[in-house]
């Protein structure tokens, strides 16, 4: 690294005139100092580069970095600075990888690079970075989504695979949903209960497992005028991850669980207390907060009272999003929350 931060701060010195003393560069300060290439410039730990020297320091530059000009015009490229001692020390690796031209994860790309996976180097301006995101979802009937300009009917490939799957390199093709939208949203956390949900045809249920929800949440932005609510276990986590799917989304965070639910308590032991902030105030809260219980989603799936309550609360929650009338009863007594 001391041949990369001599480097770095030479080229720094040479472009801007001035440099920041910090531990990482002071000995090498002193010997500039030394030298006499530099001076203080009255502000509090910089140094300016003596006019006399320039020449001198961009003669001891070219000696050991003959190619420093065009590699600096490549860092640049790549949206990083020239005088991270960093981006130095990996500029051959950086400099003998393929630019790629398509769709790339992100992660192949960090560990060829060195760049964080968060970075967005323009370098792949003519590509995009992928997380390579799946989400599974069942379409509702008379479902189609069209991809570059072609419309393709989701019942048709419901009925092929029994369910539909998107992957995120699907989805920069995507265009829009179209043929029969749905009527109403479902996100469920479970992949037991996302597969034998019994939702009304007219419903689309999105598997939104744990915390990985992007592609539930690109899902659910592409319908913004669409009704949605989320289906999870009864817990602090369950919570949260609906809560998270509402503010990715921008939408109102909503929840259901079936007005039955108290025939399944007290449930199972929670490693846990809840915690202070899942303020909700429906009664099974108060006794699941008391008690240090949860309750999971897959114990209401062989219910047969389920099918009737789920497509009850789908369409309470729809004439609310229609405006119609709506009352606090309706949504103690189904389990809607704000």
């Amino acid at each position: 690294m001391s041949r990369s931060l001599d480097i770095a701060t030479l080229g720094r010195l040479i472009e801007t005139g001035f440099v920041k003393e910090v531990a990482r560069n002071r000995n090498l300060i002193n010997r500039f100092e030394t030298a006499q290439w530099i001076e203080r410039s009255g502000r509090k730990a910089e140094w300016t580069v003596r006019e006399e020297c320039k020449t001198e320091l961009e003669k001891r530059l070219q000696e050991i970095w003959p190619t420093w000009v065009e590699d600096h015009d490549f860092i640049r490229s790549l949206d990083r600075s020239p005088y991270d001692p960093a981006i130095i020390e990996i500029l051959p690796v950086l400099k003998h990888r393929n630019t790629p031209s398509g769709l790339t994860n992100r992660r192949n790309w960090s560990a060829a690079t060195g760049i964080s996976p968060k970075h967005r180097p323009k370098l792949v301006s003519k590509s995009k970075l992928t997380s390579d995101w799946i989400v599974r979802f069942y379409p509702s009937k008379g479902m189609k989504a069209v991809f570059s300009g072609e419309e393709i009917s989701l019942d048709t490939i419901q009925d092929l695979f029994t369910e539909c799957i998107f992957l995120e390199r699907m989805w920069y093709k995507f265009e829009r949903f179209s043929g029969e939208l749905p009527g109403v949203l479902i996100t469920c956390e479970n992949l037991g209960a996302y597969i034998d949900l019994p939702a009304p045809p007219y419903a689309m249920a999105i598997y939104a497992p744990g915390k990985d929800i992007t592609g539930a949440s690109k899902l659910l932005s592409s319908l913004p005028g669409v009704p949605w609510f989320h289906f999870g276990d009864i817990d602090p986590a369950g919570i949260e991850i609906a809560k998270q799917i509402a503010k990715e989304t921008n939408r109102e965070f909503k929840l259901y669980f079936p007005t039955f639910v108290e025939d399944y308590l007290p449930g199972t032991r929670f490693e846990r207390d809840w915690e202070d902030k899942v303020l909700l105030s429906h009664p099974i809260f108060t006794e699941l907060k008391k008690t240090g219980h949860r309750i999971f989603q897959e114990v209401f799936m062989l219910d047969k009272r389920l099918p009737g309550d789920l497509e009850d609360f789908c369409q309470k929650h729809m004439r609310k999003a229609e405006g119609a009338s709506w009352n606090a009863s309706d949504s103690q007594e189904i389990g809607l929350f704000r």
